[in-house]
């Protein structure tokens, strides 16, 4: 028997005691809790949010939590795990509870629950459980989870009436230049019921400046506008926001710009004058145009003063040349280049290096090519609406794999790299139609306001994407300055972001906005429980361990046989 027992107690058996049920005498048990803390948690239910409903569902877990159990508490926020997603004994503290905030980044999903079972191995219980704490919004999933897994609702709310303000573009009125700004936005209606007397506004460099009420139709992505009278040169910010009480995290679009009415610009050049079509829209943009012909009459330094760099007709690339031009586009200084047919061999090279391009052939009156692309996610060209079959002749033809403004079917007429822009048709070209066509000046309006710096940064930073700043103190959206010593910066906030010359707007991905409720789950070993989760807490899944009581037993039965051996002894 002593044999027997001894091996049973090796084998670690368990049983289960259902009389012990949601009581605090259950297992010891290795418990993962996973709370989602994605800003779709921040959508109000009665009187309160879905991550408030999490936190008292953690809180009734927490008291069915042992001294003997360990804890391991998670949310979707990288950082927060970093710091507090260690294992615990006993309970979880109130103040760790409260600690959990939305985050404006989530995790994947899938990471995370992977995370909390890679922390389970090291618990060495065999009862080990996680629990997930969502409103069910529709992710991606593991393919298999080895330890139990069960999602539980935050609240049983299956529809939303969320609104969001999105995808803000600072655009100029040409004519008007010195006078308006268009801002345009998207006003999004995530549910299937309309809305009625919606208001949103403006904010700009700390006032709320317009106020508007508008209806939105179910689904509807409804665009809208705000213009705006600038007097101060500078950067100025601000944001969009409409009124949504449900789910207010989503609500605001931020936005930033530089507004110089007087930009300086420099033509390096062989010729003494631009195209018209260029002249005129320089007259409508730049308040000095300085034509240097002369290499003699510039240099690195010089150069710096000037807004904007145009090149055109510069037929000999010169080492003093080339070498100005690789440090402004180590400071990442914007270059418009204007080709023409007569592009000598050390430029091509030179463009082909700098956008990523082998140059071809040049095609000259042949036909007239239609353009079929502009590229709506640049500031460049994301206003060009109606471009396509505008017909366009003498371009190069190139292979480029840099990003490509304009395009034909064939190849690109316009390249953008590193803030620095690449023009393959000939602007002096009398056949184009496009350089008649009402989207040109557009075209060449914003390409130079982007190769100046000035919608670098109004371009929408995404959360989680980094970018580029100089070492120095940035101002964070809460008004805290810290020192960066590195080139690029993550951030961990959406709002206006500030360094002593520039300015980033940091916006959502918007990526739970929509709601999607998920209904049914296919992974195995993940549970999808209802309304009595309760009931499937702490559910002992092996059982208690009987090993101890089985190493008593062996220990007993030892002693029993010792007695035994001393009574024959004695007789």
């Amino acid at each position: 028997m002593i044999i027997l027992f001894t091996i049973l107690a090796i084998s670690r058996p368990t049983i289960k005691a259902p009389i012990l049920k949601n009581s605090k005498l259950h297992p010891k048990t290795g418990i993962a809790v996973v709370v989602d803390n994605s800003y779709s948690m921040n959508y109000l239910v009665d009187t309160q949010t879905e991550l408030e409903k999490a936190k008292q569902i953690l809180l009734t877990i927490n008291e069915l939590i042992s001294e003997n159990d360990q804890v391991i508490l998670l949310t979707l926020s990288e950082n927060w795990n970093k710091i507090n997603g260690n294992i615990r004994f006993g309970k979880l503290p109130q103040d760790l509870i409260n600690n959990i905030d939305i985050t404006p980044l989530a995790l994947p999903l899938k990471d995370v629950l992977q995370e909390a079972e890679s922390k389970l191995d090291e618990v060495h219980l065999p009862n080990k459980e996680i629990y997930f704490i969502t409103d069910l919004q529709t992710d991606e999933l593991p393919e298999k989870m080895n330890v139990p897994t069960f999602f539980i609702p935050a609240s049983q709310t299956n529809e939303r009436y969320n609104i969001s303000c999105q995808n803000v573009v600072i655009s100029n009125e040409i004519v008007k230049r010195n006078l308006e700004k268009k801002i345009t936005f998207e006003l999004v209606n995530h549910s299937a019921r309309s809305q009625q007397d919606v208001i949103y506004k403006l904010f700009l460099d700390g006032n709320t400046v317009a106020e508007k009420v508008t209806d939105l139709q179910p689904k509807q992505r409804k665009t809208e506008m705000f213009t705006i009278n600038m007097e101060n040169a500078g950067w100025h910010s601000g944001y969009v926001e409409v009124k949504n009480e449900r789910q207010t995290y989503d609500n605001r679009n931020y936005f930033c710009f530089e507004y110089n009415p007087e930009p300086k610009v420099a033509v390096l050049s062989d010729e003494s004058r631009l195209p018209l079509v260029m002249e005129t829209i320089l007259e409508i943009y730049a308040g000095e145009i300085d034509f240097l012909t002369d290499e003699n009459s510039y240099n690195l330094e010089s150069l710096q003063k000037y807004d904007n760099i145009i090149i055109y007709k510069k037929q000999n690339l010169s080492g003093k040349l080339k070498f100005i031009l690789d440090k402004l586009g180590e400071q990442q200084k914007g270059i418009l280049f204007l080709t023409d047919r007569q592009l000598s061999q050390d430029w091509k090279s030179y463009l082909g290096t700098a956008f990523k391009a082998d140059f071809q052939d040049f095609v000259h009156n042949t036909k007239t090519l239609n353009i079929n692309y502009a590229n709506k996610y640049h500031p460049v060209t994301t206003l060009l609406k109606n471009v396509k079959a505008i017909g366009i002749n003498d371009t190069w033809k190139v292979k480029a794999r840099s990003n490509v403004l304009l395009s034909t079917k064939d190849h690109p007429l316009a390249l953008e790299n590193e803030g620095s822009c690449l023009w393959l048709f000939d602007v002096k070209s009398l056949q184009s139609s496009f350089l008649l066509d009402p989207a040109f000046p557009v075209f060449a309006y914003n390409s130079l306001v982007f190769t100046s710096g000035s919608t670098k940064s109004t371009s929408n930073i995404i959360m989680g994407k980094t970018f580029r700043l100089n070492e120095g103190m940035l101002e964070l959206p809460d008004g805290i300055s810290i020192q960066i010593n590195k080139p690029n910066y993550k951030p961990g906030k959406t709002g206006i972001y500030k360094t002593e010359t520039a300015t980033f707007a940091v916006n959502l991905d918007y990526n739970e906005s929509d709601y999607t409720r998920l209904e049914k789950i296919q992974t195995k070993n993940i549970h999808l429980l209802g309304k009595n989760w309760e009931n499937e807490v702490l559910q002992s899944r092996y059982g208690f361990e009987l090993w101890k009581y089985l190493l008593l037993f062996v220990l007993i039965l030892f002693i029993l046989e010792m007695l035994i051996v001393k009574k024959e002894e004695n007789k």
